[in-house]
């Protein structure tokens, strides 16, 4: 009884303090298609500044491979108004940090700095977005870092696994297409295909700021619209196609120099609209998340088949997929994908049970409410969900969590899986 009261003070607590992510936030649409995130605490004399762009590697052509992830790295190279690296060195000497990030949908700068730099902080990343000088020398010197980190890519186990997959999983959409991107581009491709990209995609509808921290609201609103606020509408290219039709999986495997095999399976799932998504996410957290989960008692604790096993869904604007990876020895193969299907197939049948469900929904929200611990995460969050049309799923995501049902789960699994729909991406040891 005393454990059951702890729970529920504790998913209490949980639920007022996300509450408090809100508070105060403010959004806004601007006449060009910008949309602002503005939320002001006062808690921490700091101010995290993030601008999204809805570009990826999903927007990219064959002859395009990576330059949303090149860009990422050229933006860093001076601007209009910051010239060379005198934006890193404005936030280096304020005390702050400055960074980005490119996946499959979006890129991301952001900035976290004390409160006296944060309207600097907004000019600055504003003048990137929209004002690059991509100097020819950065261009040149650029490519081989770039080209570097390709290299890496490939020698990455972990990472070929994972593009293996996606392009073994999708084959209709452009969730296929890598985010590191293709050696040979990123090695010729010429400065102005470079500048056609980026006007094409870097457009104010295409585009979320996102500030929190200790702020005056009115001047944050008043440097919004000076900057990004006054850049011309511009009208949307062709959207990608990112729905993936559901249907049988298939299998792509591989030898390599690694010591043991790597498998990467998985089963496509919903897109971010649908409400499909929050089961996904328990059923997901049940089967592979942690040591207490199915997949990890039984192959790795009972039976010793694998070094190690997890399982998660990965949700995006389009068709979502779940993931289960696993290590184990080559000879082991077999008897691994017996026991992996054989456990999924009994969750898909029996459903979880109300002990398993009460403890992952904890679980969830507990990881939820962390992710919302900083500035710069709860600007994140705000940028991204805002970016992808879908507000509405970040701030009820708590409330639909709870609402799951076992039933709600067995629907999910009979919905989306079955080992014919399993698809496998598997690298052997040569």
């Amino acid at each position: 009884m005393r454990k059951i009261l702890i729970s529920i003070i504790l998913l209490f607590s949980i639920t007022l303090i996300y509450a408090d992510v809100y508070k105060g936030a403010k959004f806004m649409k601007f006449s060009n298609g910008l949309n602002a995130v503005i939320k002001k605490d006062t808690s921490v004399p700091v101010v995290s500044v993030n601008i999204w762009v809805r570009v990826g590697s999903i927007n990219e052509k064959q002859d395009q491979a990576g330059l949303s992830h090149f860009i990422e790295h050229l933006l860093f190279k001076g601007s209009k108004n910051y010239e060379g690296d005198l934006m890193t060195r404005n936030v280096e000497k304020m005390g702050g940090v400055i960074n980005a990030a490119t996946s499959k949908e979006y890129t991301c700068y952001y900035i976290d700095i004390q409160k006296d730099g944060y309207i600097e902080a907004i000019k600055m990343l504003a003048d990137t977005v929209s004002n690059p000088l991509f100097p020819e020398d950065e261009i040149t010197q650029e490519r081989k870092v770039v080209i570097e980190e390709i290299q890496r890519h490939l020698d990455n186990p972990h990472s070929q696994l994972f593009e293996y997959f996606m392009q073994t999983i999708y084959k209709d959409s452009s969730y296929k297409n890598s985010i590191i991107g293709n050696e040979n581009v990123i090695a010729n491709v010429s400065r102005n295909n470079i500048i056609n990209y980026f006007k094409t995609h870097y457009i104010p509808a295409k585009m979320v700021i996102s500030v929190v921290g200790d702020i005056d609201v009115e001047q944050t609103k008043q440097a919004i619209e000076e900057t990004l606020g006054k850049l011309k509408k511009v009208d949307l290219p062709t959207e990608p196609v990112i729905i993936e039709s559901l249907k049988n999986g298939d299998t792509f495997t591989i030898k390599d120099k690694t010591v043991h095999t790597y498998l990467l399976a998985g089963f496509l799932g919903p897109d971010m609209a649908s409400d499909d998504m929050y089961a996904a996410d328990i059923a997901l957290n049940i089967l592979g998340s942690g040591k207490s989960s199915r997949l990890y008692r039984t192959l790795k604790e009972d039976k010793k088949l694998v070094f190690a096993i997890s399982s998660s869904f990965m949700t995006l604007k389009g068709t979502g997929a779940a993931f289960i990876s696993a290590v184990f020895e080559q000879q082991k193969y077999d008897e691994v994908m017996t026991n992996l299907i054989a456990e999924i197939d009994k969750f898909a049948k029996d459903g979880p049970t109300e002990e398993e469900l009460t403890k992952i929904k904890m679980n969830i929200k507990a990881d939820w409410l962390f992710s919302l611990q900083t500035f710069n995460e709860q600007a994140g969050q705000f940028g991204y969900w805002q970016l992808q049309g879908h507000l509405e799923k970040f701030q009820d995501y708590l409330k639909n969590i709870d609402k799951v049902t076992a039933k709600d789960i067995k629907d999910f699994m009979n919905k989306y899986y079955s080992k014919e729909r399993l698809s496998k991406a598997v690298i052997f040891p040569k």
